[in-house]
C-alpha cells in the first residue's frame, strides 16, 4: 500500500489541529495631515484588550455589542511622519498599539499623536497603557490594569478589580465594584461609590490628598500622612486608634485591607 495517502490525511489533520494565527492589520494615514480613521473588530464577550500608545489619550468605553470600534485621531510629527497602529486578533484576544518612529538628531522636532477612542463589549478584561495622555474607562465588567506616565485616569461603573497607576496626573473613580489598587505620584485621588467586595482597597500618592467615599466601609483601616490630616466616620468601627498623622480600625463585616496613604496632602474617608 502506498504510504502516499496516510501520509497526506496525517498532514490535514495537523493543520485542522493547528491553533489559529494571530490576524493583524495596520492603521497608518498616507497623507501628513490630521485625519481620523475608524475602524470595527469583532471581539467575543469575555475575552482580553489590551491597548499601548504613547502620545495620546486612550478612552474606552463599554457597549453591548460583540465588537470592537476603533477610532484613532491622528496627527502628524513636525518631518511629516503618521502613527502606525497595528492590530492582532486572536481567538479570545485584541491588541491594539501604536508604534512610532524613531528620531534622532539635533534641532526641534515634534512627535506623532494618535487620540484613540474606543467602544468595546461590556463583559471584557482591560489593559490600557500610555505615556503622554489620559486614560478613560468606563463600564465594563472585567478585571482593568491602566496607566499613564503624564496625565489622570479616571474610571467608572466597572464591576471588577481596578489597577490604576500613573505618576504625573490625579485618579478619579465612581461607582468601581472590587479591589482598587490606586497609585500616583503628583495627584489627588478622588473615589466615590466603592466596594472592595473583600478584595481590598489599596490608595497611595506622594503629593496630593486622598478622599473615598464607601458604600459601607468594611476592613480593617490604615491611614497615614505626613503633612496633613486625616479625618474618617468612626461610627461602627472597633479597635480604634488616633494619632497626630495615622489612623487605624477595624469595622466588622470583612477581613480586607484597607491601606490609605500619602505624605503631602489630607486623608478624608467618608
Amino acid at each position: 500500500m502506498s504510504l502516499a495517502r496516510p501520509f497526506a490525511a496525517a498532514v490535514a489533520a495537523l493543520i485542522l489541529c493547528a491553533p489559529l494565527a494571530a490576524q493583524s492589520q495596520v492603521i497608518q494615514p498616507t497623507k501628513a495631515e490630521k485625519t481620523t480613521e475608524t475602524r470595527t473588530l469583532p471581539l467575543a464577550s469575555g475575552s482580553n484588550l489590551k491597548v499601548k500608545n504613547v502620545n495620546g489619550f486612550i478612552r474606552v468605553e463599554a457597549w453591548d455589542r460583540e465588537e470592537v470600534q476603533f477610532t484613532g485621531e491622528f496627527k502628524p510629527s513636525s518631518k511629516d511622519e503618521q502613527v502606525k497602529v497595528v492590530v492582532e486578533a486572536a481567538k479570545g484576544s485584541l491588541e491594539i498599539r501604536g508604534e512610532y518612529p524613531k528620531h534622532s538628531g539635533w534641532g526641534p522636532y515634534s512627535g506623532p499623536q494618535c487620540q484613540m477612542t474606543l467602544k468595546v463589549p461590556r463583559r471584557v478584561s482591560s489593559t490600557l497603557e500610555t505615556v503622554n495622555g489620559e486614560v478613560v474607562l468606563n463600564g465594563t465588567q472585567g478585571q482593568a490594569n491602566v496607566s499613564t506616565v503624564n496625565g489622570a485616569i479616571r474610571a467608572s461603573g466597572l464591576e471588577d478589580h481596578l489597577k490604576a497607576e500613573t505618576v504625573n496626573g490625579g485618579i478619579q473613580i465612581e461607582q468601581v465594584k472590587g479591589g482598587l489598587s490606586l497609585q500616583t505620584v503628583n495627584g489627588a485621588i478622588k473615589g466615590t461609590g466603592l466596594d472592595g467586595q473583600g478584595k481590598g482597597i489599596k490608595a497611595e500618592t506622594v503629593n496630593g490628598s486622598i478622599h473615598l467615599q464607601m458604600a459601607g466601609m468594611k476592613g480593617r483601616l490604615r491611614a497615614n500622612t505626613v503633612n496633613g490630616g486625616i479625618t474618617f466616620n468612626a461610627k461602627g468601627a472597633e479597635q480604634v486608634e488616633v494619632k497626630k498623622h495615622r489612623v487605624t480600625a477595624v469595622f466588622p463585616g470583612s477581613d480586607q485591607g484597607i491601606d490609605i496613604d500619602t505624605v503631602n496632602g489630607g486623608i478624608t474617608l467618608d
